[in-house]
Protein backbone atom coordinates (compact mmCIF):
# COMPACT_ATOMS: atom_id res chain seq x y z
CA UNK A 1 0.00 0.00 0.00
CA UNK A 2 1.37 3.39 -1.01
CA UNK A 3 2.07 6.01 1.59
CA UNK A 4 0.37 9.45 1.48
CA UNK A 5 3.72 11.00 0.61
CA UNK A 6 4.16 8.64 -2.33
CA UNK A 7 0.58 9.35 -3.49
CA UNK A 8 1.24 13.10 -3.27
CA UNK A 9 4.48 12.75 -5.22
CA UNK A 10 2.74 10.62 -7.84
CA UNK A 11 -0.06 13.20 -8.17
CA UNK A 12 2.48 16.00 -8.53
CA UNK A 13 4.34 14.04 -11.17
CA UNK A 14 1.10 13.36 -13.06
CA UNK A 15 0.19 17.07 -12.88
CA UNK A 16 3.61 18.03 -14.17
CA UNK A 17 3.28 15.55 -17.02
CA UNK A 18 -0.15 16.95 -17.89
CA UNK A 19 1.23 20.52 -17.82
CA UNK A 20 4.12 19.52 -20.08
CA UNK A 21 1.69 17.83 -22.46
CA UNK A 22 -0.52 20.92 -22.51
CA UNK A 23 2.49 23.17 -23.13
CA UNK A 24 3.65 20.88 -25.90
CA UNK A 25 0.19 20.93 -27.46
CA UNK A 26 0.10 24.71 -27.20
CA UNK A 27 3.56 25.02 -28.72
CA UNK A 28 2.56 22.63 -31.49
CA UNK A 29 -0.51 24.73 -32.33
CA UNK A 30 1.54 27.94 -32.29
CA UNK A 31 4.25 26.44 -34.46
CA UNK A 32 1.69 25.22 -36.99
CA UNK A 33 2.33 28.53 -38.73
CA UNK A 34 5.58 27.96 -40.64
CA UNK A 35 8.43 30.31 -39.76
CA UNK A 36 9.26 33.03 -42.25
CA UNK A 37 11.99 32.22 -44.72
CA UNK A 38 15.05 34.28 -45.46
CA UNK A 39 14.72 36.60 -48.43
CA UNK A 40 15.84 34.60 -51.51
CA UNK A 41 18.45 35.99 -53.87
CA UNK A 42 16.08 36.39 -56.87
CA UNK A 43 13.84 38.70 -54.83
CA UNK A 44 16.89 40.59 -53.59
CA UNK A 45 17.93 41.12 -57.20
CA UNK A 46 14.42 42.25 -58.10
CA UNK A 47 14.47 44.83 -55.31
CA UNK A 48 17.89 46.06 -56.44
CA UNK A 49 16.89 46.37 -60.11
CA UNK A 50 13.60 48.17 -59.42
CA UNK A 51 15.22 50.55 -56.93
CA UNK A 52 18.01 51.42 -59.38
CA UNK A 53 15.44 52.13 -62.09
CA UNK A 54 13.63 54.60 -59.81
CA UNK A 55 16.23 57.23 -60.74
CA UNK A 56 16.72 56.25 -64.38
CA UNK A 57 14.44 59.01 -65.67
CA UNK A 58 16.05 61.54 -63.35
CA UNK A 59 19.56 60.87 -64.65
CA UNK A 60 18.34 60.63 -68.25
CA UNK A 61 17.02 64.18 -68.06
CA UNK A 62 20.12 65.56 -66.28
CA UNK A 63 22.17 65.68 -69.46
CA UNK A 64 19.25 66.62 -71.68
CA UNK A 65 18.95 70.37 -71.10
CA UNK A 66 22.71 70.94 -71.23
CA UNK A 67 22.96 68.94 -74.47
CA UNK A 68 20.11 70.99 -76.00
CA UNK A 69 21.57 74.34 -74.90
CA UNK A 70 21.99 75.84 -78.38
CA UNK A 71 18.55 74.70 -79.51
CA UNK A 72 16.77 75.92 -76.37
CA UNK A 73 18.40 79.37 -76.55
CA UNK A 74 17.50 79.67 -80.23
CA UNK A 75 13.90 78.49 -79.96
CA UNK A 76 12.96 80.37 -76.78
CA UNK A 77 14.88 83.54 -77.70
CA UNK A 78 16.69 83.80 -74.37
CA UNK A 79 20.23 84.87 -73.52
CA UNK A 80 23.00 82.98 -71.76
CA UNK A 81 22.13 84.45 -68.38
CA UNK A 82 18.54 83.20 -68.62
CA UNK A 83 19.75 79.77 -69.69
CA UNK A 84 22.11 79.72 -66.71
CA UNK A 85 19.13 80.33 -64.44
CA UNK A 86 17.23 77.50 -66.13
CA UNK A 87 19.89 74.84 -65.66
CA UNK A 88 21.18 75.99 -62.26
CA UNK A 89 17.79 76.14 -60.56
CA UNK A 90 18.01 72.46 -59.57
CA UNK A 91 21.21 72.96 -57.59
CA UNK A 92 19.86 76.07 -55.89
CA UNK A 93 16.59 74.46 -54.82
CA UNK A 94 18.38 71.40 -53.46
CA UNK A 95 20.63 73.46 -51.20
CA UNK A 96 17.76 73.61 -48.71
CA UNK A 97 15.17 71.04 -49.81
CA UNK A 98 17.58 68.11 -49.44
CA UNK A 99 17.90 68.70 -45.70
CA UNK A 100 14.16 68.85 -45.07
CA UNK A 101 13.51 65.85 -47.28
CA UNK A 102 16.29 63.99 -45.47
CA UNK A 103 14.17 64.19 -42.33
CA UNK A 104 11.18 62.92 -44.34
CA UNK A 105 13.17 59.93 -45.60
CA UNK A 106 14.29 59.09 -42.06
CA UNK A 107 10.72 59.40 -40.79
CA UNK A 108 8.72 57.51 -43.45
CA UNK A 109 11.37 55.33 -45.06
CA UNK A 110 12.90 55.16 -48.52
CA UNK A 111 10.21 53.27 -50.43
CA UNK A 112 7.21 55.62 -49.85
CA UNK A 113 9.25 58.79 -50.32
CA UNK A 114 10.78 57.49 -53.56
CA UNK A 115 7.29 57.41 -55.10
CA UNK A 116 6.66 61.02 -54.08
CA UNK A 117 10.00 62.23 -55.45
CA UNK A 118 9.61 60.26 -58.69
CA UNK A 119 6.14 61.77 -59.05
CA UNK A 120 7.53 65.29 -58.77
CA UNK A 121 10.16 64.48 -61.39
CA UNK A 122 7.50 63.07 -63.73
CA UNK A 123 5.28 66.13 -63.30
CA UNK A 124 8.20 68.46 -63.97
CA UNK A 125 9.21 66.48 -67.07
CA UNK A 126 5.69 66.73 -68.47
CA UNK A 127 5.67 70.50 -67.91
CA UNK A 128 9.07 70.80 -69.63
CA UNK A 129 7.84 68.78 -72.61
CA UNK A 130 4.63 70.81 -72.80
CA UNK A 131 6.64 74.03 -72.84
CA UNK A 132 8.29 72.90 -76.08
CA UNK A 133 5.22 71.43 -77.80
CA UNK A 134 3.45 73.03 -80.78
CA UNK A 135 6.12 75.73 -81.00
CA UNK A 136 5.03 77.14 -77.65
CA UNK A 137 8.68 77.52 -76.57
CA UNK A 138 7.71 79.12 -73.25
CA UNK A 139 10.67 80.04 -71.07
CA UNK A 140 8.50 80.61 -67.94
CA UNK A 141 7.03 77.11 -68.38
CA UNK A 142 10.52 75.66 -68.73
CA UNK A 143 11.47 77.33 -65.44
CA UNK A 144 8.30 75.98 -63.80
CA UNK A 145 9.04 72.48 -65.06
CA UNK A 146 12.62 72.58 -63.76
CA UNK A 147 11.42 73.80 -60.35
CA UNK A 148 8.83 71.01 -60.02
CA UNK A 149 11.29 68.36 -61.22
CA UNK A 150 13.99 69.69 -58.88
CA UNK A 151 11.75 69.01 -55.86
CA UNK A 152 12.05 65.30 -56.57
CA UNK A 153 15.40 65.07 -58.34
CA UNK A 154 17.61 66.16 -55.46
CA UNK A 155 16.34 63.66 -52.89
CA UNK A 156 15.34 60.70 -55.04
CA UNK A 157 18.72 59.04 -54.76
CA UNK A 158 18.72 59.71 -50.99
CA UNK A 159 15.53 57.65 -50.74
CA UNK A 160 17.13 55.06 -53.01
CA UNK A 161 20.13 54.68 -50.71
CA UNK A 162 17.83 54.45 -47.68
CA UNK A 163 16.07 51.46 -49.25
CA UNK A 164 19.39 49.73 -49.78
CA UNK A 165 20.50 50.61 -46.24
CA UNK A 166 17.35 48.91 -44.95
CA UNK A 167 17.71 45.70 -46.94
CA UNK A 168 21.46 45.22 -47.20
CA UNK A 169 24.08 45.44 -44.47
CA UNK A 170 27.37 47.17 -45.28
CA UNK A 171 30.56 45.16 -45.23
CA UNK A 172 29.39 41.55 -45.21
CA UNK A 173 32.47 40.25 -47.00
CA UNK A 174 32.95 39.05 -50.54
CA UNK A 175 30.03 36.64 -50.58
CA UNK A 176 27.68 39.34 -49.38
CA UNK A 177 29.14 41.77 -51.88
CA UNK A 178 27.82 39.91 -54.87
CA UNK A 179 24.29 40.35 -53.61
CA UNK A 180 24.61 43.57 -51.64
CA UNK A 181 27.28 45.94 -52.81
CA UNK A 182 27.81 44.94 -56.42
CA UNK A 183 24.10 45.28 -57.06
CA UNK A 184 23.53 48.32 -54.88
CA UNK A 185 25.99 51.20 -54.73
CA UNK A 186 27.84 49.99 -57.82
CA UNK A 187 24.60 49.39 -59.69
CA UNK A 188 23.21 52.77 -58.66
CA UNK A 189 26.02 54.71 -60.28
CA UNK A 190 26.39 52.34 -63.21
CA UNK A 191 22.73 52.81 -64.12
CA UNK A 192 22.92 56.55 -63.41
CA UNK A 193 25.90 57.09 -65.70
CA UNK A 194 24.43 54.99 -68.49
CA UNK A 195 21.12 56.85 -68.25
CA UNK A 196 22.78 60.26 -68.35
CA UNK A 197 25.07 59.23 -71.20
CA UNK A 198 22.14 57.90 -73.26
CA UNK A 199 19.99 60.97 -72.66
CA UNK A 200 22.84 63.34 -73.45
CA UNK A 201 24.03 61.42 -76.52
CA UNK A 202 20.61 61.02 -78.13
CA UNK A 203 19.07 64.45 -77.42
CA UNK A 204 20.42 66.27 -80.47
CA UNK A 205 20.02 63.23 -82.73
CA UNK A 206 16.32 62.98 -81.84
CA UNK A 207 15.87 66.72 -82.30
CA UNK A 208 17.56 66.69 -85.72
CA UNK A 209 15.76 63.61 -87.02
CA UNK A 210 12.26 64.53 -85.79
CA UNK A 211 12.48 68.27 -86.30
CA UNK A 212 11.79 69.52 -82.77
CA UNK A 213 13.42 69.28 -79.36
CA UNK A 214 9.93 68.67 -77.94
CA UNK A 215 10.27 65.01 -78.98
CA UNK A 216 13.42 64.62 -76.89
CA UNK A 217 11.55 66.22 -73.97
CA UNK A 218 8.56 63.89 -74.33
CA UNK A 219 10.80 60.83 -74.53
CA UNK A 220 12.46 62.01 -71.33
CA UNK A 221 9.01 62.39 -69.74
CA UNK A 222 8.11 58.84 -70.82
CA UNK A 223 11.30 57.53 -69.21
CA UNK A 224 10.31 59.49 -66.08
CA UNK A 225 6.92 57.76 -66.14
CA UNK A 226 8.64 54.38 -66.32
CA UNK A 227 10.77 55.30 -63.28
CA UNK A 228 7.63 56.37 -61.40
CA UNK A 229 6.05 52.97 -62.05
CA UNK A 230 9.22 51.28 -60.80
CA UNK A 231 9.08 53.37 -57.61
CA UNK A 232 5.43 52.44 -57.05
CA UNK A 233 6.29 48.78 -57.59
CA UNK A 234 9.04 49.05 -54.96
CA UNK A 235 6.46 50.19 -52.38
CA UNK A 236 4.21 47.17 -52.99
CA UNK A 237 7.18 44.82 -53.19
CA UNK A 238 8.52 46.16 -49.89
CA UNK A 239 5.17 45.50 -48.18
CA UNK A 240 4.97 42.01 -49.63
CA UNK A 241 8.52 41.05 -48.69
CA UNK A 242 8.35 42.21 -45.08
CA UNK A 243 5.03 40.36 -44.68
CA UNK A 244 6.14 37.04 -46.11
CA UNK A 245 9.87 36.89 -45.35
CA UNK A 246 12.20 37.30 -42.41
CA UNK A 247 13.91 40.62 -43.20
CA UNK A 248 16.21 42.48 -40.84
CA UNK A 249 16.20 46.27 -41.11
CA UNK A 250 19.94 46.93 -41.19
CA UNK A 251 19.46 50.56 -40.16
CA UNK A 252 18.23 49.36 -36.76
CA UNK A 253 19.24 45.69 -36.56
CA UNK A 254 15.62 44.73 -35.87
CA UNK A 255 12.81 43.10 -37.80
CA UNK A 256 11.76 45.16 -40.82
CA UNK A 257 8.13 46.08 -40.23
CA UNK A 258 7.91 49.34 -42.13
CA UNK A 259 7.60 51.28 -38.89
CA UNK A 260 9.93 54.20 -38.23
CA UNK A 261 11.53 55.34 -35.04
CA UNK A 262 10.48 58.97 -34.81
CA UNK A 263 7.06 60.46 -34.41
CA UNK A 264 8.28 63.94 -35.34
CA UNK A 265 11.17 65.74 -36.94
CA UNK A 266 13.91 66.70 -34.49
CA UNK A 267 16.85 69.02 -34.95
CA UNK A 268 18.82 66.75 -32.63
CA UNK A 269 19.41 64.41 -35.59
CA UNK A 270 21.88 66.97 -36.96
CA UNK A 271 23.56 67.30 -33.57
CA UNK A 272 24.11 63.54 -33.46
CA UNK A 273 26.36 63.63 -36.53
CA UNK A 274 30.01 63.12 -35.45
CA UNK A 275 33.05 65.21 -36.35
CA UNK A 276 34.22 62.56 -38.83
CA UNK A 277 31.04 63.14 -40.84
CA UNK A 278 31.70 66.87 -41.06
CA UNK A 279 35.28 66.25 -42.22
CA UNK A 280 33.93 64.05 -45.01
CA UNK A 281 31.48 66.84 -45.91
CA UNK A 282 34.39 69.30 -46.06
CA UNK A 283 36.18 66.94 -48.44
CA UNK A 284 33.06 66.64 -50.59
CA UNK A 285 32.65 70.43 -50.75
CA UNK A 286 35.87 70.55 -52.77
CA UNK A 287 36.26 67.15 -54.44
CA UNK A 288 32.64 66.34 -55.29
CA UNK A 289 31.80 69.87 -56.32
CA UNK A 290 34.97 70.18 -58.38
CA UNK A 291 34.48 66.87 -60.19
CA UNK A 292 30.81 67.52 -60.93
CA UNK A 293 31.23 71.15 -61.91
CA UNK A 294 33.95 70.33 -64.42
CA UNK A 295 31.43 68.19 -66.31
CA UNK A 296 29.67 71.36 -67.41
CA UNK A 297 32.73 72.78 -69.19
CA UNK A 298 34.38 69.52 -70.28
CA UNK A 299 32.88 69.58 -73.79
CA UNK A 300 33.74 73.22 -74.45
CA UNK A 301 37.22 72.78 -72.98
CA UNK A 302 37.81 69.77 -75.25
CA UNK A 303 36.73 71.85 -78.25
CA UNK A 304 39.14 74.63 -77.32
CA UNK A 305 42.08 72.35 -76.59
CA UNK A 306 41.61 69.94 -79.51
CA UNK A 307 40.35 72.66 -81.88
CA UNK A 308 37.54 70.36 -83.01
CA UNK A 309 33.79 70.70 -83.36
CA UNK A 310 31.05 70.01 -80.84
CA UNK A 311 30.57 66.39 -81.92
CA UNK A 312 34.21 65.41 -81.27
CA UNK A 313 34.31 67.47 -78.08
CA UNK A 314 31.10 65.88 -76.87
CA UNK A 315 32.27 62.32 -77.44
CA UNK A 316 35.63 62.97 -75.78
CA UNK A 317 34.02 64.59 -72.74
CA UNK A 318 31.34 61.87 -72.49
CA UNK A 319 34.03 59.29 -71.80
CA UNK A 320 33.80 60.16 -68.10
CA UNK A 321 30.32 58.63 -67.99
CA UNK A 322 31.26 55.27 -69.48
CA UNK A 323 34.29 54.37 -67.37
CA UNK A 324 32.48 54.73 -64.00
CA UNK A 325 29.57 52.69 -65.33
CA UNK A 326 31.97 49.78 -65.97
CA UNK A 327 34.31 50.02 -62.99
CA UNK A 328 32.13 51.22 -60.11
CA UNK A 329 30.51 47.82 -59.39
CA UNK A 330 33.94 46.17 -59.07
CA UNK A 331 35.10 48.98 -56.84
CA UNK A 332 32.04 48.26 -54.72
CA UNK A 333 33.09 44.64 -54.33
CA UNK A 334 36.52 45.66 -53.09
CA UNK A 335 35.23 48.22 -50.59
CA UNK A 336 32.64 45.82 -49.23
CA UNK A 337 35.24 43.09 -48.75
CA UNK A 338 38.27 45.06 -47.57
CA UNK A 339 37.07 48.47 -46.35
CA UNK A 340 39.66 51.21 -47.10
CA UNK A 341 36.95 53.85 -47.55
CA UNK A 342 39.10 56.82 -46.53
CA UNK A 343 41.94 55.54 -48.71
CA UNK A 344 39.58 55.75 -51.66
CA UNK A 345 38.68 59.30 -50.70
CA UNK A 346 42.35 60.16 -51.04
CA UNK A 347 42.62 58.25 -54.33
CA UNK A 348 39.66 60.15 -55.77
CA UNK A 349 41.23 63.44 -54.72
CA UNK A 350 44.64 62.51 -56.15
CA UNK A 351 43.26 61.44 -59.54
CA UNK A 352 41.28 64.68 -59.70
CA UNK A 353 44.41 66.67 -58.81
CA UNK A 354 46.55 64.91 -61.43
CA UNK A 355 43.90 65.58 -64.04
CA UNK A 356 43.75 69.30 -63.28
CA UNK A 357 47.55 69.60 -63.14
CA UNK A 358 47.85 68.06 -66.60
CA UNK A 359 45.14 70.32 -68.02
CA UNK A 360 46.56 73.47 -66.47
CA UNK A 361 50.25 73.09 -67.26
CA UNK A 362 50.35 71.13 -70.52
CA UNK A 363 48.80 71.81 -73.91
CA UNK A 364 49.76 68.70 -75.90
CA UNK A 365 47.05 66.36 -77.14
CA UNK A 366 48.43 63.16 -75.49
CA UNK A 367 48.63 64.94 -72.14
CA UNK A 368 45.10 66.24 -72.62
CA UNK A 369 43.80 62.71 -73.26
CA UNK A 370 45.69 61.44 -70.19
CA UNK A 371 44.13 64.23 -68.13
CA UNK A 372 40.64 63.18 -69.18
CA UNK A 373 41.44 59.55 -68.35
CA UNK A 374 42.46 60.59 -64.83
CA UNK A 375 39.31 62.70 -64.63
CA UNK A 376 37.24 59.66 -65.58
CA UNK A 377 39.01 57.68 -62.86
CA UNK A 378 38.18 60.36 -60.30
CA UNK A 379 34.55 60.14 -61.41
CA UNK A 380 34.74 56.39 -60.95
CA UNK A 381 36.15 56.37 -57.41
CA UNK A 382 34.12 59.30 -56.05
CA UNK A 383 30.49 58.20 -55.49
CA UNK A 384 30.63 54.64 -54.12
CA UNK A 385 33.23 55.22 -51.35
CA UNK A 386 31.47 58.38 -50.19
CA UNK A 387 28.05 56.75 -50.07
CA UNK A 388 29.51 53.91 -48.02
CA UNK A 389 31.61 56.08 -45.72
CA UNK A 390 28.64 58.29 -44.84
CA UNK A 391 26.58 55.22 -44.05
CA UNK A 392 29.49 53.71 -42.13
CA UNK A 393 30.49 56.63 -39.89
CA UNK A 394 27.04 57.79 -38.73
CA UNK A 395 26.45 56.15 -35.31
CA UNK A 396 22.69 55.74 -35.72
CA UNK A 397 21.99 54.42 -39.23
CA UNK A 398 18.45 55.79 -39.06
CA UNK A 399 20.01 59.25 -39.41
CA UNK A 400 21.61 58.26 -42.72
CA UNK A 401 19.05 60.11 -44.87
CA UNK A 402 19.55 63.31 -42.87
CA UNK A 403 23.34 63.08 -43.06
CA UNK A 404 23.43 62.37 -46.76
CA UNK A 405 21.00 65.23 -47.41
CA UNK A 406 23.17 67.70 -45.50
CA UNK A 407 26.22 66.61 -47.46
CA UNK A 408 24.41 66.95 -50.76
CA UNK A 409 22.99 70.39 -49.90
CA UNK A 410 26.43 71.81 -49.11
CA UNK A 411 27.94 70.21 -52.23
CA UNK A 412 25.22 71.72 -54.40
CA UNK A 413 26.02 75.17 -53.04
CA UNK A 414 29.72 74.62 -53.68
CA UNK A 415 28.95 73.65 -57.29
CA UNK A 416 27.18 76.97 -57.78
CA UNK A 417 30.12 78.85 -56.24
CA UNK A 418 32.85 77.35 -58.41
CA UNK A 419 30.89 77.36 -61.67
CA UNK A 420 29.73 80.94 -61.24
CA UNK A 421 33.26 82.10 -60.44
CA UNK A 422 34.61 80.14 -63.41
CA UNK A 423 32.05 81.75 -65.67
CA UNK A 424 33.14 85.20 -64.55
CA UNK A 425 36.78 84.34 -65.28
CA UNK A 426 35.81 83.07 -68.72
CA UNK A 427 33.89 86.27 -69.45
CA UNK A 428 36.94 88.29 -68.45
CA UNK A 429 39.12 86.40 -70.95
CA UNK A 430 39.48 88.31 -74.26
CA UNK A 431 39.41 84.99 -76.15
CA UNK A 432 36.61 83.38 -74.10
CA UNK A 433 39.19 80.82 -72.94
CA UNK A 434 38.67 78.43 -70.03
CA UNK A 435 42.40 78.17 -69.24
CA UNK A 436 42.29 80.61 -66.31
CA UNK A 437 39.11 79.01 -64.97
CA UNK A 438 40.87 75.64 -64.64
CA UNK A 439 42.96 77.20 -61.85
CA UNK A 440 39.83 77.17 -59.67
CA UNK A 441 39.41 73.43 -60.13
CA UNK A 442 43.10 72.97 -59.41
CA UNK A 443 42.72 74.80 -56.09
CA UNK A 444 39.66 72.67 -55.22
CA UNK A 445 41.66 69.52 -55.97
CA UNK A 446 44.59 70.56 -53.76
CA UNK A 447 42.30 71.31 -50.81
CA UNK A 448 40.44 68.00 -51.15
CA UNK A 449 43.72 66.04 -51.17
CA UNK A 450 44.89 67.88 -48.05
CA UNK A 451 41.67 67.07 -46.16
CA UNK A 452 41.70 63.39 -47.16
CA UNK A 453 45.40 63.06 -46.25
CA UNK A 454 44.83 64.45 -42.75
CA UNK A 455 41.85 62.17 -42.18
CA UNK A 456 43.79 59.11 -43.34
CA UNK A 457 46.76 59.96 -41.10
CA UNK A 458 44.48 60.29 -38.07
CA UNK A 459 42.85 56.94 -38.88
CA UNK A 460 46.21 55.15 -38.66
CA UNK A 461 48.37 57.26 -36.33
CA UNK A 462 45.74 58.21 -33.74
CA UNK A 463 42.72 55.94 -34.32
CA UNK A 464 41.17 56.67 -30.92
CA UNK A 465 40.82 60.36 -31.89
CA UNK A 466 38.29 59.60 -34.65
CA UNK A 467 37.14 55.99 -34.14
CA UNK A 468 34.56 56.22 -36.93
CA UNK A 469 37.31 57.05 -39.41
CA UNK A 470 39.42 54.11 -38.25
CA UNK A 471 36.52 51.64 -38.38
CA UNK A 472 35.68 52.73 -41.93
CA UNK A 473 39.16 51.61 -42.99
CA UNK A 474 39.13 48.06 -41.61
CA UNK A 475 37.69 45.02 -43.36
CA UNK A 476 34.50 43.34 -42.08
CA UNK A 477 36.51 40.36 -40.81
CA UNK A 478 38.76 42.58 -38.70
CA UNK A 479 35.96 44.83 -37.44
CA UNK A 480 35.10 42.98 -34.17
CA UNK A 481 38.74 42.88 -33.06
CA UNK A 482 39.25 46.54 -33.98
CA UNK A 483 36.12 47.54 -32.05
CA UNK A 484 37.41 45.76 -28.94
CA UNK A 485 40.84 47.36 -29.31
CA UNK A 486 39.41 50.88 -29.66
CA UNK A 487 37.03 50.32 -26.74
CA UNK A 488 39.98 49.33 -24.58
CA UNK A 489 42.02 52.37 -25.63
CA UNK A 490 39.12 54.79 -25.08
CA UNK A 491 37.87 53.11 -21.90
CA UNK A 492 34.47 52.29 -23.38
CA UNK A 493 32.48 49.69 -21.45
CA UNK A 494 29.11 48.28 -22.47
CA UNK A 495 27.16 46.75 -19.53
CA UNK A 496 24.89 43.90 -20.46
CA UNK A 497 21.81 45.72 -19.17
CA UNK A 498 22.41 48.56 -21.65
CA UNK A 499 22.32 46.29 -24.67
CA UNK A 500 19.24 46.63 -26.85
CA UNK A 501 17.25 43.63 -27.92
CA UNK A 502 18.39 42.04 -31.20
CA UNK A 503 21.60 44.14 -31.18
CA UNK A 504 24.91 42.34 -30.66
CA UNK A 505 27.49 43.53 -28.15
CA UNK A 506 29.99 44.32 -30.92
CA UNK A 507 27.40 46.39 -32.77
CA UNK A 508 26.48 48.26 -29.60
CA UNK A 509 30.13 49.03 -28.87
CA UNK A 510 30.65 50.15 -32.46
CA UNK A 511 27.79 52.63 -32.14
CA UNK A 512 29.15 53.87 -28.82
CA UNK A 513 32.56 54.50 -30.43
CA UNK A 514 31.03 56.39 -33.35
CA UNK A 515 28.71 58.46 -31.16
CA UNK A 516 29.36 62.17 -30.78
CA UNK A 517 31.87 63.30 -28.18
CA UNK A 518 30.19 65.71 -25.70
CA UNK A 519 33.50 67.53 -25.31
CA UNK A 520 33.45 68.50 -29.01
CA UNK A 521 30.05 70.20 -28.96
CA UNK A 522 31.58 73.51 -30.07
CA UNK A 523 33.28 71.84 -33.04
CA UNK A 524 30.02 70.33 -34.30
CA UNK A 525 28.29 73.70 -34.04
CA UNK A 526 31.19 75.32 -35.91
CA UNK A 527 30.88 72.72 -38.67
CA UNK A 528 27.14 73.27 -38.89
CA UNK A 529 27.62 77.03 -39.17
CA UNK A 530 30.31 76.48 -41.80
CA UNK A 531 27.99 74.32 -43.88
CA UNK A 532 25.22 76.91 -43.64
CA UNK A 533 27.71 79.60 -44.70
CA UNK A 534 28.59 77.65 -47.85
CA UNK A 535 24.91 77.43 -48.74
CA UNK A 536 24.38 81.16 -48.20
CA UNK A 537 27.44 82.00 -50.29
CA UNK A 538 26.11 79.73 -53.03
CA UNK A 539 22.87 81.70 -53.18
CA UNK A 540 24.77 84.99 -53.22
CA UNK A 541 27.00 83.76 -56.04
CA UNK A 542 23.95 82.64 -58.00
CA UNK A 543 22.54 86.14 -57.83
CA UNK A 544 25.87 87.61 -58.84
CA UNK A 545 26.07 85.13 -61.70
CA UNK A 546 22.80 86.40 -63.13
CA UNK A 547 24.06 89.95 -62.83
CA UNK A 548 27.35 89.07 -64.51
CA UNK A 549 25.60 87.24 -67.33
CA UNK A 550 27.39 83.97 -66.74
CA UNK A 551 27.45 81.71 -69.79
CA UNK A 552 24.76 79.05 -69.58
CA UNK A 553 27.11 76.30 -70.62
CA UNK A 554 29.21 76.88 -67.49
CA UNK A 555 26.45 76.38 -64.90
CA UNK A 556 25.43 72.74 -64.73
CA UNK A 557 22.20 71.53 -63.22
CA UNK A 558 23.59 68.24 -62.04
CA UNK A 559 22.32 66.46 -58.97
CA UNK A 560 25.23 65.90 -56.57
CA UNK A 561 26.41 62.84 -54.69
Amino acid sequence: MDSPVENKASYAADSADEKQAADALSYSSESSVPPRRKLPIPLQLLMIILTCLCTFGNHWSNGLIVALKTTVIKETHINNSQFATLVAITSLINTFLCIGFGFCIDKWGGAPTSVVFAGFHLAGSIILAGAATNNLNSYPLLIAGKVVAAIGDGSLDNAQHRIFSTYFAPGRGFAGSIVMFLMTVGAIWGVANLAQFTGQATANIITERLGSYAYAMWISAAIGGFSFLCAATVVFLDRYLRTHYDITDHTSGKQHTGATRRAAFRFSAIRRLPITFWIVVAFAVFENAGVQAFVSISTQFAQQRLKKGAVIGGWVSSFYLLLPACLTPFLGIYIDAFGQRISFLLISGLTFLISMLLLRFSETVPTFIAAYVFYALSQCVTPAPQVEIVRNIIPDPQDYGTGFAIKKSVVQASIVIITTAAGKLQDMSPTNSLESAVSLWLAYAFISVAIASVLLLIAYISPETLPAARLSEVSPRALPAEVERLCERRGVDMPKEELEAAVSEVKAKERRLKAVDPRAEWARWACLVGGAAVIVIGWIMFGLGIEWGVHGNVIAGTVGW
